[in-house]
């Protein structure tokens, strides 16, 4: 039996009393201010409230809990959630590890790129089942709950969970239109078994058209002194680990801690404080930035397993779930061209790859254009995307590659063309399996050129 991670998540009985003191024996107490300690508790608790949202957001949605729900078709316009790509077919499952491990089942993809990212509830992506990090044979993994005591049988690899809740996100490469169909017939082999009934019938996964829809980007901000009503809820349903002891006692001189409601406690001021705290933390965490600028484009290179600095960890899951660890996918991001102005159909810009210079990657690479709003834009062809999977494409005579982003169709090299709006627009080059030379920077994305 091989265990792929293993993490210990405790909270210790010592924080129980103090939790339970009323706000204003705290406050009388306290050196900081509570809207201080407020903020810190807000940017803190992003990522388990922003999974604590999306889980209600299944549970009314229809979505079981320990099934997969997946999509049949690739991302479009109609996907109104933020930077969907228009590589791989979704899916997603909550887990609820609280009974039993679940046996996740995947089938032999032929190397094929795929990903299970596991992300537990505080939206650490913990552990990986898929072509980077497992292999792309068939293969059993039993997810155990971190209180969990038992034996697995023969063949079936153990996946440690911090947490009793789980969300597992699915990306399956689609190699082209032609090749949907096979890229469904894989999906539809992903499976959740309760381990005790590994010997009975699994109900196949849920088909929809789009299964990332349950995924908005969250107004968190304004929902105010209920932040912290969320905040106390996900903290009953899975406590932290005990490394964040301290930060816990800091917040209950603010009324705020597991199965702590704030809105009810009675206290205007309090509520009032709180929701001022909301909004201002909110803003600390939409204009946070821990990106490295290489030729115009912004790429984050901390995105890990277990990120330990709070605003990092809030600025990453804010607008969604499934940030990939930059060893499994790195995005490199523009809003403005070369020179630092904001890309606009109103222009016309080029990407000049050089020979032999195409994105060093072990799986695929993509160059997508979306929306200011983060959403896909319609066009006239359906193009989304320049990949290294795009038919036709036009090389130059020194093997070069040039990808023309502009409103109208260029008179040569259509199969180039990657359509923009007329109004502004951002792009991302996503890497999956980026190669060492991209994740020690010693490859630089091309810039974004204005060429009219």
């Amino acid at each position: 039996m091989t265990t792929l991670s293993r993490r210990n998540f405790l909270v210790t009985s010592a924080l129980a009393t103090p939790l339970a003191a009323p706000f204003s024996a705290w406050a009388k107490d306290s050196d900081a201010s509570i809207r201080k300690i407020a903020e810190e508790a807000y940017i803190w608790g992003v990522p388990l409230v922003v999974q604590e949202s999306y889980l209600q957001l299944a549970r009314t949605g229809g979505h079981p809990i320990n099934r997969f729900t997946l999509s049949t078709g690739l991302s479009t316009p109609d996907d109104k959630v933020a930077g969907p790509n228009v590589d791989t077919l979704y899916g997603f499952a909550w887990l609820d590890l609280q009974q039993e491990p679940l046996v996740l089942h995947v089938p032999n993809t032929q190397d094929r790129y795929y990903s299970i990212q596991l992300i537990d509830a505080y939206a650490n992506s913990f552990a990986y089942v898929g072509r980077r990090a497992t292999g792309t044979k068939e293969g059993r993994y039993a997810v155990t709950g971190p209180d969990w005591k038992g034996a697995l049988p023969e063949g079936v690899t153990k996946i440690e969970s911090p947490t009793n809740r789980v969300l597992a996100l699915t990306r399956t490469l689609v190699r082209g239109q032609a090749d949907l169909p096979a890229a469904q017939a894989i999906q539809l082999q992903y499976t959740l078994t309760p381990l005790s009934k590994l010997s009975e019938l699994t109900l196949d996964p849920l088909t929809v058209a789009s299964a990332i829809n349950v995924f908005p980007i969250l107004a968190l901000g304004s929902s105010g002194a209920k932040f912290f009503d969320d905040l106390g809820a996900g903290l009953a349903s899975d406590p932290p680990p005990a490394r964040e002891n301290a930060p816990l006692e800091r917040f209950a001189k603010a009324g705020i801690g597991p199965n702590r409601r704030p809105t009810a406690s009675g206290d205007d001021q309090l509520a009032s404080t709180l929701s001022q705290a909301a909004v201002a933390a909110d803003a600390r965490v939409k204009a946070a930035s821990f990106v490295t600028n290489v030729n115009g484009w912004k790429v984050s290179y901390r995105i890990s397993s277990f990120i330990t600095d709070p605003l990092l960890r809030a600025s990453v899951n804010r607008l969604g779930p499934g940030a990939h660890i930059a060893e499994e996918a790195l995005y490199f991001s523009a809003r403005t061209d070369a020179v630092g102005k904001p890309l606009s159909g109103a222009a016309s810009y080029r990407v000049h790859f050089p020979a032999g210079q195409l994105p060093p990657v072990d799986a695929f690479w993509s160059l997508i254009l979306y929306g200011p709003d983060f959403f896909l834009v319609r066009n006239p062809i359906n193009r989304y995307s320049i990949s290294d999977r795009t038919e036709g494409l036009s090389r130059n005579a020194d093997g070069s590659l040039d990808i023309y982003i502009q409103h109208k169709a260029p008179d040569q090299q259509g199969a180039n063309w990657l359509p923009a709006p007329d109004s502004g627009f951002q792009l991302i080059l996503r890497t999956y399996q980026p190669r060492s030379e991209v994740l020690d920077k010693t490859w630089k994305a091309p810039p974004v050129e204005r060429i009219a």
